[in-house]
């Protein structure tokens, strides 16, 4: 192997993988934390340890967007230009950097002081526009902030978890009692834990979201004030509760005390509410805070959730632990009953788990709208083991971040929802498939598990019982083709992600050939709740039609983005303009784009339809973009049908060639000849649909059919 400086490294970091082909992934993602990029020697290194040819690594390096196959320069800066941060200015301050500093988009090399690159989605639209320096997401930027880059450079690398192959089971403790019995002790112990800490807790909302404008700072300065007035108070790294709109902010508790929140809350405001704290009766408004309480009345000036416009429509079930908790605190999720549903499935037949998730109606919430509880059947009685659980957190389709928030917010509560579909399913084995980019979801998931493994509720007997589970977690590398299952099961595998030719489905042969179960995060996180509450509780929550709750991601250009959970059969109307605020700078709607590049945009006449799946309005994945007035939706459609022609996974002609020649000929439908060329357009937009591979080539087109017959002027006027 070449002497490179980084060899040394790259054969260690290879080490830590077995020898076989289902580790390309992480060895590659490890290679690249070392080198930085993947030059040709370390692929070779790469593809010898594993035993896989060189083509093949080659033709897997190159398949997935978020490997690099040239080297950045000392500093790196990506700007997001997807349609949310594009109607927030993105592509303004992407023009406004590279004349800044005299730098072209796409150019790379070592050489280099800054390399400048355009980012199709960084997955955190709600503080829109966002700049990536050196791995580091700022978002609300502004173009005063262009000519101060550099005081965002990173000092050193940025480590990333990476993770390697899963530690063999544990077992839990003997139990001559059941599953229900051995959580309530360790629930208890978690209890008498608690009770020993301050009563004064301050949970700093550090989401992805929150780092992005300051939270990480506010973090730092709390913890040092705190600790230099000897105050005693407990300062917690939490979690965004969907008011990304108010980020930086923090919930405070304390005993005798409603839960209250303070919202955009700087460091330089950090004392202010030390000194309120302090004080049982001190109005915060007096000291310039501004915030919610949890009351049925305000509360030293504190507006009561329930009569917040971002609150009152919501329906958290969920999110009910999103922001209130430590997601890092294993203690803090069985107090507020995480692993309850799961022990009370365990002392009882998997069939009955399997029912009652049948009756809830609960449909797949990725976007397809497949019976849950129909996936777990036909695996259970699928021939072959092992059997697995694959939890697809890839979410890698631009508008769509409400499940990086449930990730963060909540990692028990999907940890043990996938056990309870594992247990459904007859499955053994659980791979949590998160995106490559997504580094805080799988921080807190690797240690949701590790804890959950410490305390016996994973491994060779859960919670004592005669149930064994596995739990593994992989990393993706990019590529929006993983939300289609069997491209994600090849992914995973060690190939380049191209979906499977079907039947057979995966429930019959999945990984390796064995049945396997793919359900989404939100979906597997609506488990316990169901169990908890009853199928007909939470079918009540939503229509005949789509039951139960749905969480949707709200930003563009509007006063509160955010995460928010409702009723199904929502209106776009309630949650743009009554829960979202309106547009942010009081535009008229012109439309809304629903469910990503997947999606459609659906104009504002619609806005009081109730959405539910197959009808005049989809909640599609749950991504929601506003369009106010005088916004071009050529132009919109233009991103979303850009970003599905660079993401075909080329396996089928139809899309692979068919997407980028409609891109080209949008611009030729201004004028006489658009009228010739629109029969045409639409001719090849219905070739793809019909004669794509995958659901993801099938819905490519679809916002520019739909564009066409919602807003024909704007494609012959160029608007």
């Amino acid at each position: 192997m070449s002497e490179h400086p980084t060899a040394a490294g790259v054969t260690d970091a290879l080490a830590r993988f077995p020898r076989e082909r289902t580790w390309l992934l992480p060895a590659l993602q490890a290679v690249q934390d070392v080198v930085g990029y993947l030059p040709a020697w370390a692929l070779a290194e790469a593809g010898r340890h594993l035993r896989v040819p060189d083509s093949e690594v080659y033709g897997v390096a190159t398949h997935y967007p978020e490997f690099r196959m040239a080297p950045r320069g000392t500093h790196h800066v990506r700007v997001c230009t997807g349609v949310s941060c594009a109607l927030s200015g993105g592509r303004a301050l992407l023009d406004a950097i590279a004349v800044r500093y005299d730098v072209k988009a796409g150019e790379s090399g070592a050489d280099r002081e800054l390399t400048l690159e355009a980012a199709e989605c960084f997955f955190e639209c709600s503080v829109a526009p966002l700049v990536e320096v050196d791995g580091v997401y700022r978002g609300r930027v502004t173009p005063d902030d262009v000519g101060r880059l550099d005081r965002w450079y990173a000092t050193s690398a940025i480590s990333h978890v990476r993770p390697g192959p899963a530690a063999a089971l544990g077992q839990a403790p003997a139990s001559a009692g059941s599953a229900e019995a051995l959580l309530d002790s360790l629930a208890a112990a978690a209890a008498g834990r608690r009770r020993a800490r301050s009563p004064l807790r301050l949970i700093v909302h550090a989401g992805t979201c929150g780092r992005a404008v300051g939270a990480d700072s506010l973090l730092a300065v709390l913890r040092l004030a705190v600790k230099e007035r000897a105050l005693g108070i407990e300062v917690i790294e939490g979690a965004c509760n969907g008011m990304c709109y108010a980020a930086p902010s923090v919930e405070v508790q304390r005993e005798g005390w409603p839960r209250f929140l303070i919202e955009r809350l700087d460091a330089a405001a950090a004392p202010a509410l030390l000194e309120r704290l302090t004080t049982d009766h001190a109005s915060f408004a007096a000291a310039g805070l501004t915030g919610i309480v949890w009351a049925p009345q305000a509360w030293r000036d504190l507006t009561p959730a329930a009569e917040h416009p971002f609150w009152k429509r919501q329906e958290r079930v969920l999110m009910a632990r999103c922001g209130p908790m430590d997601p890092d605190d294993l203690d803090d999720a069985l107090v507020r009953g995480a692993y309850r549903a799961l022990a009370r499935a365990l002392d009882r037949p998997p069939l009955g788990l399997i029912e009652t998730v049948k009756a809830s109606g609960l449909q797949g919430r990725g976007g397809a709208f497949f019976p849950t509880a129909t996936k777990w059947e036909a695996c259970r009685r699928a021939v072959g083991e092992p059997k697995y659980l694959v939890v697809n957190g890839e979410e890698g389709e631009p508008g769509i971040f409400k499940d990086r928030h449930l990730m963060e917010g909540d990692p028990h509560q999907l940890l043990e929802g996938a056990l309870l579909g594992a247990y459904a399913a007859g499955a053994t084995r659980v791979i949590l498939y998160v995106h490559g980019e997504a580094n805080l979801s799988a921080d807190r998931l690797a240690g949701a598990v590790a804890e959950a493994e410490a305390a016996g509720i994973i491994g060779a007997r859960m919670l004592g019982r005669d149930a064994a589970c596995q739990v593994e977690l992989r990393r993706g590398a990019g590529g929006f083709i993983l939300g289609e299952e069997t491209a994600l099961l090849e992914s995973i595998e060690g190939r380049r992600a191209q979906p499977r030719t079907r039947p057979p489905f995966p429930v019959e042969s999945g990984l390796w050939g064995k049945p396997t179960v793919i359900n989404n995060v939100e979906t597997l996180s609506a488990i316990p709740a169901i169990l908890g509450g009853g199928a007909a509780w939470f079918a009540a929550l939503g229509t005949a039609k789509a039951p139960g709750t749905k969480v949707f991601g709200l930003s563009g250009p509007i006063r509160r983005p955010g995460v928010v959970e409702v009723r199904n059969g929502v209106t776009l109307r309630t949650l743009l303009d009554e829960i979202g605020g309106g547009s942010a700078d009081g535009r008229a709607w012109h439309g809304a784009v629903v469910g990503g590049p997947s999606g459609t945009i659906v104009p504002d006449a619609l806005f009081d339809v109730a959405m539910e799946p197959r009808e005049r309005v989809s909640p599609g994945t749950g991504g929601i973009v506003a369009v106010p007035a005088g916004e071009s939706v050529m132009e919109i459609v233009k991103t979303l049908l850009r970003f599905n022609a660079n993401e075909s996974c080329g396996k089928c002609t139809p899309c692979r060639e068919g997407t980028p020649r409609l891109l080209a000929m949008i611009d030729e439908l201004g004028g006489a000849a658009g009228e010739e060329r629109l029969s045409e357009v639409r001719g090849l937009a219905e070739a793809i649909q019909l004669a794509s591979l995958c659901g993801l080539g099938q819905a490519a087109p679809l916002a520019l059919l739909r564009g066409l017959e919602t807003f024909p002027e704007a494609f012959r006027g160029g608007g």
